[in-house]
């Protein structure tokens, strides 16, 4: 009797880890890891850091080792935020917004 219980908790434990773990990895798939609006200040940062600190490799390793933690990008998600670039640089509006953004934030 005590293993029957056994195995039937372990069973609906194991069912409880599957349909979690479908709901899960289907909302991962449902967000991307960045946004448009979170692309464009990344860009826009990004950029900012190669103007002002083309001199100073040091200041620029150190402005985009920050850049890099405050949006998440790691050696987990470096491929995901990889894949998203070509993507949101078909959009030529959002291009041109982060150009219009570097020349007024970034002198």
């Amino acid at each position: 009797m005590n293993q029957a219980k056994k195995a039937s908790l372990l069973s609906v434990f194991s069912f409880a880890v599957m349909v979690s773990s479908s709901l899960f990895s289907s909302l991962s798939y449902a967000a991307p890891f960045m946004s448009k609006v979170q692309y464009e200040d990344y860009s826009v940062r990004y950029q900012c850091a190669e103007l002002r600190f083309h001199d100073d490799l040091e200041k620029k390793e150190h402005a985009l080792i920050k850049l890099e933690e405050d949006f998440g990008i790691n050696d987990d998600t470096f491929d995901i935020f990889d894949e998203l670039i070509p993507e949101f640089e078909r959009d030529d509006d959002l291009l041109d917004r982060i150009r219009n953004r570097v020349q007024k934030e970034c002198v």
